[in-house]
Protein backbone atom coordinates (compact mmCIF):
# COMPACT_ATOMS: atom_id res chain seq x y z
CA UNK A 1 0.00 0.00 0.00
CA UNK A 2 1.30 3.24 -0.67
CA UNK A 3 2.92 5.31 1.81
CA UNK A 4 1.84 9.02 2.47
CA UNK A 5 4.55 11.87 3.10
CA UNK A 6 3.29 15.13 4.14
CA UNK A 7 3.48 18.58 2.05
CA UNK A 8 5.08 21.46 3.42
CA UNK A 9 2.75 24.37 3.22
CA UNK A 10 4.06 28.62 3.70
CA UNK A 11 2.29 31.26 2.48
CA UNK A 12 -0.26 29.89 0.56
CA UNK A 13 2.60 28.02 -1.72
CA UNK A 14 3.20 23.76 -1.75
CA UNK A 15 6.73 23.19 -1.42
CA UNK A 16 7.04 19.62 -2.72
CA UNK A 17 10.19 18.22 -1.02
CA UNK A 18 11.27 14.76 0.54
CA UNK A 19 14.37 14.19 1.92
CA UNK A 20 15.86 11.49 -0.85
CA UNK A 21 15.14 12.53 -4.28
CA UNK A 22 14.27 8.53 -5.94
CA UNK A 23 14.92 8.11 -9.48
CA UNK A 24 11.81 6.82 -10.97
CA UNK A 25 13.50 3.67 -12.25
CA UNK A 26 11.46 0.11 -11.71
CA UNK A 27 15.06 -1.12 -11.62
CA UNK A 28 17.15 0.12 -9.34
CA UNK A 29 14.82 1.60 -6.93
CA UNK A 30 12.92 0.10 -3.93
CA UNK A 31 10.60 3.16 -4.01
CA UNK A 32 9.04 6.00 -5.98
CA UNK A 33 7.26 9.07 -4.91
CA UNK A 34 4.02 10.51 -7.26
CA UNK A 35 2.35 13.63 -6.74
CA UNK A 36 -1.02 13.16 -7.48
CA UNK A 37 -3.80 15.43 -9.37
CA UNK A 38 -6.95 14.67 -11.30
CA UNK A 39 -7.74 15.93 -14.83
CA UNK A 40 -11.91 15.17 -15.47
CA UNK A 41 -12.37 12.36 -13.87
CA UNK A 42 -9.05 11.07 -14.25
CA UNK A 43 -6.15 10.23 -11.55
CA UNK A 44 -3.19 11.48 -12.90
CA UNK A 45 0.62 11.69 -11.24
CA UNK A 46 3.97 13.43 -12.06
CA UNK A 47 7.27 11.64 -10.63
CA UNK A 48 8.20 13.70 -8.10
CA UNK A 49 11.66 14.59 -9.09
CA UNK A 50 9.70 16.59 -11.92
CA UNK A 51 7.86 18.83 -9.36
CA UNK A 52 9.20 22.03 -8.24
CA UNK A 53 6.01 23.52 -6.95
CA UNK A 54 2.55 23.51 -6.60
CA UNK A 55 1.00 27.02 -6.87
CA UNK A 56 -2.34 28.78 -6.93
CA UNK A 57 -4.23 29.59 -9.68
CA UNK A 58 -2.33 32.39 -12.19
CA UNK A 59 -3.65 34.70 -14.96
CA UNK A 60 -2.15 33.53 -18.51
CA UNK A 61 -1.67 35.63 -21.38
CA UNK A 62 -2.78 33.91 -24.25
CA UNK A 63 0.38 32.97 -26.81
CA UNK A 64 -0.71 33.55 -30.75
CA UNK A 65 0.48 30.37 -32.73
CA UNK A 66 0.86 28.20 -29.79
CA UNK A 67 0.03 24.61 -30.00
CA UNK A 68 -3.88 23.91 -28.83
CA UNK A 69 -2.54 22.10 -25.22
CA UNK A 70 -0.59 25.70 -24.33
CA UNK A 71 -3.19 27.68 -22.93
CA UNK A 72 -1.55 30.77 -22.39
CA UNK A 73 2.03 32.06 -20.58
CA UNK A 74 2.32 33.20 -17.25
CA UNK A 75 5.46 35.32 -15.96
CA UNK A 76 6.53 33.89 -12.48
CA UNK A 77 9.27 36.38 -11.15
CA UNK A 78 10.36 37.35 -14.58
CA UNK A 79 10.29 34.00 -15.40
CA UNK A 80 7.89 33.18 -18.59
CA UNK A 81 6.40 29.72 -18.66
CA UNK A 82 3.58 27.73 -20.83
CA UNK A 83 0.68 26.79 -19.18
CA UNK A 84 0.04 23.72 -20.37
CA UNK A 85 -3.91 21.77 -20.30
CA UNK A 86 -3.61 18.32 -20.09
CA UNK A 87 -7.48 17.88 -20.67
CA UNK A 88 -6.69 18.99 -24.23
CA UNK A 89 -4.12 16.11 -24.82
CA UNK A 90 -6.38 13.89 -23.52
CA UNK A 91 -9.33 14.54 -25.37
CA UNK A 92 -11.57 15.61 -23.10
CA UNK A 93 -13.58 18.29 -22.21
CA UNK A 94 -11.57 21.18 -19.95
CA UNK A 95 -12.89 22.42 -16.59
CA UNK A 96 -13.53 25.52 -15.87
CA UNK A 97 -11.06 28.14 -14.79
CA UNK A 98 -11.31 28.63 -11.03
CA UNK A 99 -10.17 31.12 -8.77
CA UNK A 100 -8.33 28.09 -5.92
CA UNK A 101 -7.36 25.58 -9.46
CA UNK A 102 -3.84 24.71 -8.38
CA UNK A 103 -0.87 24.85 -11.43
CA UNK A 104 1.92 22.19 -11.35
CA UNK A 105 5.33 23.77 -12.21
CA UNK A 106 7.37 21.05 -13.63
CA UNK A 107 10.86 20.90 -14.66
CA UNK A 108 11.47 18.78 -18.11
CA UNK A 109 14.88 18.23 -19.82
CA UNK A 110 13.55 20.72 -22.40
CA UNK A 111 11.95 23.56 -20.12
CA UNK A 112 9.95 24.73 -17.22
CA UNK A 113 6.30 24.92 -17.19
CA UNK A 114 3.06 24.67 -15.63
CA UNK A 115 0.38 22.51 -15.57
CA UNK A 116 -3.04 22.67 -15.42
CA UNK A 117 -4.84 20.68 -12.51
CA UNK A 118 -8.65 20.48 -11.27
CA UNK A 119 -6.96 19.44 -8.00
CA UNK A 120 -3.72 17.63 -5.92
CA UNK A 121 -3.29 15.32 -3.42
CA UNK A 122 -1.01 14.42 -1.56
CA UNK A 123 2.40 13.17 -2.33
CA UNK A 124 2.42 9.71 -2.28
CA UNK A 125 5.27 7.03 -2.08
CA UNK A 126 4.67 3.69 -3.51
CA UNK A 127 6.26 0.10 -3.69
CA UNK A 128 7.11 -0.30 -7.45
CA UNK A 129 5.70 -3.51 -7.66
CA UNK A 130 2.23 -1.75 -8.22
CA UNK A 131 3.51 0.48 -11.02
CA UNK A 132 3.12 -0.88 -14.52
CA UNK A 133 5.43 0.65 -16.89
CA UNK A 134 4.36 2.09 -20.49
CA UNK A 135 6.36 -0.34 -22.74
CA UNK A 136 3.56 -2.95 -21.29
CA UNK A 137 0.50 -3.79 -23.38
CA UNK A 138 -1.68 -2.75 -20.88
CA UNK A 139 -0.71 0.91 -20.99
CA UNK A 140 -1.39 1.90 -24.44
CA UNK A 141 -0.55 5.59 -24.38
CA UNK A 142 2.82 7.05 -25.29
CA UNK A 143 1.98 9.89 -23.20
CA UNK A 144 2.44 7.76 -19.57
CA UNK A 145 5.04 6.58 -18.19
CA UNK A 146 2.98 3.77 -17.03
CA UNK A 147 -0.04 2.76 -14.11
CA UNK A 148 -0.27 2.39 -10.66
CA UNK A 149 -2.86 1.07 -8.18
CA UNK A 150 -3.52 2.87 -5.14
CA UNK A 151 -6.58 2.63 -2.58
CA UNK A 152 -8.36 4.98 -4.28
CA UNK A 153 -8.15 3.40 -8.26
CA UNK A 154 -5.75 3.50 -11.03
CA UNK A 155 -3.08 6.66 -11.37
CA UNK A 156 -2.09 7.02 -14.80
CA UNK A 157 1.58 8.28 -14.31
CA UNK A 158 2.65 10.95 -16.83
CA UNK A 159 5.93 11.34 -19.15
CA UNK A 160 6.26 15.05 -18.49
CA UNK A 161 9.05 14.67 -21.39
CA UNK A 162 6.07 13.83 -23.72
CA UNK A 163 3.49 16.70 -22.23
CA UNK A 164 4.59 18.27 -25.70
CA UNK A 165 5.07 16.65 -28.52
CA UNK A 166 8.12 17.43 -30.71
CA UNK A 167 6.20 19.59 -33.17
CA UNK A 168 4.43 21.20 -30.04
CA UNK A 169 7.87 22.13 -28.68
CA UNK A 170 8.61 24.06 -32.07
CA UNK A 171 5.84 25.47 -32.55
CA UNK A 172 5.82 26.84 -28.88
CA UNK A 173 9.49 27.71 -29.71
CA UNK A 174 8.54 29.58 -32.33
CA UNK A 175 5.57 31.49 -30.80
CA UNK A 176 8.12 32.16 -28.03
CA UNK A 177 10.43 34.04 -30.26
CA UNK A 178 7.81 35.83 -32.16
CA UNK A 179 6.49 37.18 -29.34
CA UNK A 180 9.81 38.36 -28.10
CA UNK A 181 11.08 39.74 -31.27
CA UNK A 182 7.83 41.59 -31.11
CA UNK A 183 8.39 43.21 -27.62
CA UNK A 184 5.60 41.69 -26.19
CA UNK A 185 5.58 43.25 -22.99
CA UNK A 186 2.05 41.97 -21.93
CA UNK A 187 3.34 38.65 -20.80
Amino acid sequence: MPRIVSLLCSNGVVNVSIAVQRKFDRVAMEWFSVLPFMIGKHQCAVPLETVIKVLPALLSTPLPGAPKSVCGLVNLRGQILPVIDLSIRFGIRPAQRSLWQPLIWLKTSRRELLLTVESVAVVLTCDPELFVPAPDPRVPCDQLRGVMRSADGMLLIQDVEQLLSDNDEQRLAKALTQTIEAGNESV
